[in-house]
């Protein structure tokens, strides 16, 4: 006997009136007498349009899921964005998760206070590095820059979340929309130094050298929308790629070229006020003009000087010994070094 008919039957046993049984079952009086009389009448209280199926057949469903097949490893609105794309057949999210079997997973928000959105496009951008399995079981990383106004992003793959992946990828956006105001990133120290401490790095010096100023985040809830974006990338971008064949780091970063660009028409939203970019300035025409560090050596007598365990000849001023023992040495992130000598510049390769 199904548990929930007993209070109905013992009402029914006891013969209680409509008032009485309403207020034993804690309903209405005309639920009450309802669901008593439907209980005297068949046995059960069980709706008689149950197990009835009265959606119409679609005659394309064979032909659609013979089609979503090759797209199985994609979430149910991914699958449906790209059978409208690639495919051109349009179908309902829902009526397609109900055809492949698949679960609706609920998300329970998290109770906080979110902060809000910068008014203007180039405000505050957020980088982050996600570390995932994104060629297979080759696990690397991909620097992620979202814009907190409009949701705007750049991506970069590399083999680790190094100062130069995040310096190339913030130079794709520099050359793409501007300089920007901020960035805000977690505390490691290749984003964040003491502005007194001569430690210099390439990020740090290129933020300095277009005056950008560098915001410390204090947990990973704090940079959440860089953070929820990542899981977007990790879900959508990883079965694109094993599907159009991209296989090696060199490849996802010429494909990232197409795949940022569907994504931003997608996401991407305006900015409630403007846009606060500036321009490149007119002598950073390559990213060796803004990334470098700038460093002081001791110049030997033989005009040499040493940088990481190595030793570098520069020619001779004079058949003397340099009257200057401190030289200024320049070190871009594509490797080129300059020495600058009692105002001259010497190329050291």
């Amino acid at each position: 006997m199904d548990k929930s008919l007993k209070p109905y039957l013992s009402a029914i046993r006891q013969g209680l009136s409509d008032r009485a049984a309403a207020r034993s079952l804690n309903l209405s009086k005309t639920t009450a007498r309802e669901r008593l009389l439907k209980i005297k009448r068949v046995g059960n209280l069980t709706h008689g349009n149950k197990g009835n199926n009265y959606r119409k057949p679609n005659p394309e469903k064979d032909k659609i899921l013979a089609v979503a097949t090759k797209y199985s490893g994609f979430g149910i609105s991914h699958i449906c964005e790209l059978l409208e794309s690639r495919d051109g057949i349009s179908v309902n999210r829902e009526t397609l998760r109900r055809w492949l079997n698949r679960p609706r997973v609920r998300k329970v928000p998290k109770q906080r206070q979110r902060r809000d959105r910068r008014p203007n496009f180039g405000e505050l951008l957020q980088i982050d590095g996600s570390f995932h399995d994104w060629f297979g079981d080759i696990k690397a990383c991909m620097i992620n820059i979202v814009d907190d106004a409009t949701n705007m992003a750049e991506l970069h793959f590399d083999e680790q979340e190094t100062i130069e992946s995040a310096c190339r990828c913030a130079w794709n956006w520099f050359t793409a929309y501007g300089v920007p105001q901020a960035f805000y990133a977690d505390g490691r120290n290749m984003y964040h130094l003491d502005p007194e401490d001569d430690n210099q790095n390439f990020f740090t010096q290129m933020c300095r050298n277009l005056g950008i100023r560098i915001i410390m985040a204090h947990s990973p809830q704090a940079k959440g929308r860089v953070e929820r974006w990542n899981g977007v990338h990790q879900r959508r971008l990883v079965p694109l790629m094993k599907l159009d064949g991209v296989r090696d780091m060199v490849d996802a970063n010429e494909y990232l070229k197409k795949y940022i660009v569907e994504h931003n028409k997608r996401y991407a939203r305006a900015a409630d006020v403007g846009n606060v970019h500036k321009p490149l300035p007119d002598w950073a025409e390559s990213i060796d003009e803004v990334c470098f560090i700038l460093i002081e050596r001791k110049l030997k007598n033989d005009w040499t000087f040493s940088y990481k365990g190595k030793v570098y000849q520069l020619p001779r001023q004079s058949i003397y010994p340099p009257a200057k023992s401190k030289i200024t040495v320049k070190i871009t992130i594509s490797g080129k070094i300059t020495a600058y000598y009692r105002w001259s510049e010497i190329n050291v390769q």
